[in-house]
């Protein structure tokens, strides 16, 4: 009763759901169960529910302290904000990245090299419809001059022909130059993606859902490949064709062209919107598929507490709600995307249409005026300014433009998406030694809007993100030769930089010498697994220092440090590969017989040596007891020497300590 009157203030109550209130004050002993609603649920359906929120409680928050928390675990700093979807842009959005952004992940010379043949050769393929506009505008007035033979349809002919192959070059270089960087560029990303997650500090694994970014990293990866690669090239190419066509429009007739100044703001801002909502699109959607990612890696790795709890259809329901929601921020858009599409296309077959009817009207004019050839194929007479060669060049500059123009929309929907999937990694990537703290809003669950219709809405929690000072990735910081062990608290206060107004420590004090076994025994909250955090450096103390043989902690480098301290958690995690391997990643130089040393000081040789494969044995197809798994995790640390051993709540394993 005491253990549920604590957990009283982390729970977040609906106001809107009595069933769930009522059960909770019946779970604290404040009440009756509650009659069954007269709605129809499944049998015991609230008990689930409460279940999961208790589950949540004990599973996500590793530390021992009890803290206000929000749904999925993490720390309501500040009032939730409640934003409808879809009505209006959320705090959690992230601006997609810059072009520059983009382009940092192509950070060789010869990347660069590449890059800039491939927008070379881009821009070559993209003129070649320009100038089939020139030749075949012109080849009106030639072949009407042809008064014998085909010697100038064979020339025009031959000409085509050079300018096909000239293209089909051109093509395949732009194409293979693009498809090189996104590779390189995708295989780049995912490396300092990966690597920036694992430098971060503790306060950013607590703010960020890490689990989530990782089940996005390979999606984002295939569009950041995708918006660098052959997209990129054909709106490259698409691009210039698109300029080509209006310059060349501009360059044949300058009269019948200055009409399309007019119209050009209509395709120009439905250019704009378009890119706006594929950004957008690209983004809400990313963001959406990450929050299912983390719901369903935490069912997953609690699936034992899962089932004991009955609570399968409560997380089908949870995954469910989240992706609906990635659904309909993928699908809602589309009616405006197909519009502003149809608009785009449309505006250019109305800058067609009016460009022919006002081409026209200028050599019906000259004509009339002036009695000029309109045909430009007769010596004796004097050619019209606003020629039909000249108008019909205008018209195909115009058309080309239109028609690479329809095509450069998917290519700016490749780029968006590869800029709002970069944008989510530069969080982490942006993030060295040194960045200054910053607030951050992040999802933190959802509920059930007050309205009637009862949808779900997002709530919202902002965090203070502390100054970047722990880089474990860093070769800054002491590396003393020799370490006896000795650490000191002088005077430490300790506020979990995500909780600053909730005090773990307040002037600590404490001694742990050399060689000496000190247990920290407390009830829950009493601060025991933040002493282990502080002294492995995961945090810093707001106030007052902890030193290391006399060096205060933040003097010594910080992976100098870890490799001097060996931790074991309550439930420690093994890896999917053998015994052998697991035990090498407390020191990866280690011999089999330092292995088989450390194995035989922890208690593990024997049942180790009774696997058919001994320490071969593949831990991933292999249950483990509890005890089998502490050991083994206590011959991994044993096998790097530490000078610090920390040990969690230990039951299975007390008689190997």
């Amino acid at each position: 009763a005491e253990f549920m009157e604590s957990l009283a203030p982390t729970t977040t109550k609906n106001n809107n759901d009595d069933e769930l209130a009522a059960f909770e004050d019946f779970l604290l002993g404040r009440g009756s169960l509650p009659p069954p609603s007269s709605r129809h649920v499944e049998p015991h359906g609230e008990a689930v529910k409460g279940g999961v929120q208790l589950m949540k409680l004990l599973t996500t928050n590793s530390d021992d302290e009890i803290t206000d928390v929000s749904p999925d675990g993490k720390e309501d700093t500040t009032a939730t904000q409640k934003n409808k979807k879809g009505k209006k842009k959320k705090a959690t959005d992230i601006p997609p990245a810059t072009i520059s952004e983009v382009l940092s992940f192509l950070p060789t010379s010869n990347d660069r090299l590449l890059l800039t043949l491939g927008v070379f050769f881009g821009i070559c393929n993209g003129l070649v419809y320009p100038g089939l506009a020139f030749l075949w505008s012109n080849s009106i007035s030639d072949l009407s001059q042809a008064s014998e033979g085909l010697g100038e349809t064979r020339r025009l002919a031959f000409i085509f022909v050079g300018i096909g192959f000239f293209a089909f070059v051109a093509a395949g270089l732009q194409n293979y130059f693009f498809l090189v960087i996104s590779h390189r560029a995708s295989d780049t990303f995912k490396k300092a993606w990966f690597a920036a997650l694992l430098r971060q500090d503790a306060s950013f694994h607590d703010i960020y859902s890490v689990s989530g970014m990782a089940t996005t990293l390979s999606s984002a990866s295939s569009k950041m490949k995708r918006g660098l690669g052959r997209k990129l090239g054909e709106g490259i190419q698409f691009g210039t064709c698109f300029i080509g066509g209006l310059v060349y429009a501009f360059y044949s007739s300058w009269k019948s062209s200055l009409v399309i100044i007019g119209l050009l703001p209509f395709v120009s801002g439905a250019a704009f919107v378009l890119m706006q909502l594929n950004q957008n699109q690209t983004s809400s959607a990313q963001k959406a598929y990450t929050n299912a990612g983390s719901t369903a890696y935490g069912a997953v790795s609690s699936i034992r507490t899962v089932l004991s709890l009955n609570a399968v259809p409560e997380m089908i329901r949870q995954y469910s709600v989240a992706t609906l929601e990635a659904y309909r921020l993928g699908v809602n858009p589309l009616v405006k995307i197909g519009l502003v599409n149809g608009s785009m296309l449309g505006s250019f077959i109305l800058l067609f249409a009016v460009l022919t009817l006002f081409g026209s009207y200028l050599m019906y004019t000259d004509v009339a005026t002036t009695q000029c050839d309109p045909s430009g194929a007769i010596d004796t007479m004097e050619t019209c300014v606003s020629s039909g060669p000249a108008v019909f060049g205008a018209m195909l500059g115009v058309h080309f433009a239109a028609q690479g123009m329809s095509q450069l929309a998917n290519s700016i929907e490749a780029f968006s998406s590869a800029r709002a999937a970069c944008a989510q990694a530069m969080m982490a990537i942006d993030r060295t030694l040194g960045s200054d703290a910053r607030s951050v809003t992040v999802k933190v669950g959802s509920k059930k809007s007050d309205e009637k219709d009862g949808e779900e809405v997002d709530v919202e929690a902002t965090y203070t993100l502390p100054k970047y000072e722990i880089d474990s990735s860093s070769p800054n910081g002491l590396k003393p030769n020799v370490t006896y062990g000795e650490v000191v608290f002088e005077n430490v206060s300790f506020a979990y930089p995500t909780r600053p107004n909730n005090m773990i420590f307040n002037g600590l004090n404490l001694k742990i010498e050399s060689g000496k076994t000190v247990a920290l025994v407390g009830p829950s909250g009493g601060g025991k697994s933040t002493t282990i955090g502080l002294i492995e450096r995961f945090y810093d103390p707001t106030s007052g220092r902890i030193t290391l043989d006399g060096i205060d902690m933040k003097e010594l480098n910080v992976n100098h440090v870890r490799s001097q301290i060996g931790y074991v958690g309550q439930e420690p995690a093994l890896f999917a590969t053998s015994i052998m391997n697991n035990i090498r990643y407390g020191k990866p130089d280690a011999t089999r017989e330092e292995v088989e040393e450390a194995a035989m000081r922890a208690n593990a040789h024997d049942f180790i040596a009774s696997f058919p494969e001994g320490y071969d044995t593949q831990v991933g197809g292999l249950q483990l007891s509890g005890g089998q798994k502490q050991r083994i995790a206590i011959a991994r640390v044993l096998v790097g020497n530490p000078k610090l051993l920390l040990l969690g709540k230990f039951v299975h394993s007390r008689r190997s300590i």
